[in-house]
């Protein structure tokens, strides 16, 4: 099952996309530790019918994958001179599109050509919202997702004796991981070993002195959360979760507080404590973008600042949603200016929950337990979309982005009034059915146009849903059943829809002049 804290709300990050820069970032810091940093050249290709051939640039992959590569923190401002940093460092890294087969849009192979010239080769997906899979290294099939630390014992021109033999005793002596064997085409094997603890030094010891080692690397997690072993849930979907909030007269935020603790096994006041952090950082990013940003590689400035101008001088009504625009606005615009921001589901996204849940609690006087508690509301809807589907636009379009965002922010708004689970499930399903079929074309290659104005659509959307549950409207549709619709949804869109840049807006006449003219102005060259 998904963690909230993995795939749902985070990472904290800087960079325009979290599919593209905070993806690719976790996938080159996972190669750096297999590689021990010894590269001689990186080649990174992309498969000219996928999405990345076209977004790598724009969206961040390229600066995401160097920086990682180069150890740098997804923190770090410095990830900006990500090109610069590359040439000063000596990173020989080529990007190339080419044709290869994929099971996903958002695939990267990547071969590593050592200093002293032996070579790895790897195929990993970002699947959303920043969450990772590499699913081959070496020619072997495998399933990394950075949640664990992870072992990788090669074995060449060894008997199949031989290797079960080692299999079978790490098996014995090694009682706290999941043990895996995969074979490659050339009959070759490898041993991966999960855990959700480090490997202690009499465990390396056992894995190094096994007969017919021809190679031993390791990997240490890029996610807050680890996986552990056999880790019993609570609840495995919505229609679950009520019987179980029933049962024991929980609200959507402590079912989310025993989810997150069960699957991160650790204690009530250690997730709490997780997503108050989050919370301060989002509050810090909409202070960053209220107080102005500028930023050369960008289609939108600073606009934040007019909603409440026109407030002030009488030229626009006074409302709540006022709030929330400037918010939602102040967040896309720290987005787009490199500042760190969380990914809620996605950096494409971040507007709406943070955006729409702050500005509600700025008016209303919610304290920072109420606040934080409506995010992990959010955070549970979220966990239920993440396991039946996708936050990829690259899959899905943006319905599960912005739409997901919007279904998770109506969840919070009940929260925020004091609703029930269900009532907050319902306000989900009602945002959710509202935004099927929202495509993703963005303007320029940039996370900025049209996914403003999605966001603040999201937001008065999640408003609008939460309103009608607990006021009593009929939500017809459940939840489980609206994430299944979406999925088709998504699934019958075609490609040049789903952050291609090929279809939509992105093909205007005035997003070509616009695309054209950042090329010739980037910074970054």
């Amino acid at each position: 099952m998904p963690s909230i804290f993995n795939d749902v709300i985070g990472p904290v990050m800087r960079g325009p996309s979290s599919s593209h820069t905070a993806a690719s970032h976790r996938i080159a810091t996972m190669i750096r530790q297999f590689c021990s940093q010894e590269y001689g050249e990186v080649l990174v290709e992309f498969d000219r019918h996928g999405s990345l051939a076209t977004t790598y640039e724009g969206q961040g992959s390229a600066m995401g994958l160097i920086s990682g590569f180069l150890g740098l923190s997804i923190l770090d401002r410095e990830i900006i001179r990500f090109k610069e940093l590359a040439r000063e460092r000596g990173l020989n890294i080529r990007f190339e599109i080419t044709d290869f087969e994929n099971s996903h849009p958002n695939t990267y192979k990547i071969s590593v050509e050592k200093a002293n010239r032996e070579s790895d080769s790897f195929v990993a997906i970002s699947t959303g919202g920043g969450m990772i899979e590499i699913k081959n290294i070496n020619g072997f099939e495998v399933s990394v997702k950075g949640d664990s630390y992870e072992a990788f014992v090669f074995f060449e021109d060894s008997s199949s004796s031989e290797v079960e033999n080692a299999f079978n005793n790490l098996r014995k002596q090694i009682d706290h991981s999941e043990i895996f064997l995969c074979k490659n085409a050339s009959s070759n094997s490898l041993i991966n070993i999960k855990s959700g603890e480090p490997f202690l030094e009499k465990e390396k010891v056992i894995i190094g002195n096994l007969p017919g080692v021809s190679k031993f690397h390791q990997i240490d997690p890029v996610m807050p959360v680890l996986s552990g072993v056999n880790r019993e849930m609570p609840f495995s979907d919505a229609v679950e979760m009520l019987l179980y909030a029933e049962k024991e007269h929980l609200d959507l935020a402590e079912l989310a507080i025993r989810y997150e603790s069960a699957r991160a096994g650790t204690d009530r006041s250690k997730v709490l404590s997780m997503m108050h952090e989050i919370v301060l950082h989002i509050k810090n990013s909409v202070n960053e973008g209220l107080n102005g940003t500028v930023y050369k590689d960008r289609i939108l400035g600073q606009q934040s600042h007019l909603i409440l101008n026109a407030e002030r001088s009488g030229k626009i009504f006074l409302s709540p949603m006022n709030r929330v625009i400037a918010n939602i606005t102040a967040l896309m615009e720290a987005k787009s200016s490199m500042g760190i921001i969380v990914a809620a589901p996605t950096a494409g996204s971040s507007g709406v929950l943070g955006g729409t849940l702050l500005a509600v609690a700025e008016e209303s006087s919610f304290d920072d337990i109420q606040i934080t508690r409506a995010f992990l509301a959010a955070g549970m809807i979220g966990v239920f979309i993440a396991d039946k589907y996708t936050f990829a636009a690259e899959e899905g379009g943006c319905q599960v982005e912005c739409g997901a965002a919007s279904g998770m922010t109506a969840a919070g708004l009940v929260q925020l009034m004091g609703g029930t689970a269900s009532e907050a499930v319902n306000a989900a399903s009602m945002a959710l059915q509202n935004m099927l079929g929202l495509i993703c074309d963005p303007v320029a290659d940039r996370v900025e146009v049209p996914c403003l104005g999605k966001n603040i659509l999201g937001a008065n959307n999640a408003l609008s849903s939460a309103t009608m549950s607990m006021a009593g409207f009929d939500v017809v549709i459940p939840l489980d059943e609206v994430i299944c619709a979406m999925k088709s949804v998504g699934e019958s869109l075609p490609s040049s829809l789903c952050c291609t840049g090929l279809g939509g807006l992105s093909v205007t006449p005035t997003a070509l002049k616009i695309q054209e003219k950042l090329k010739m102005n980037d910074p970054k060259s």
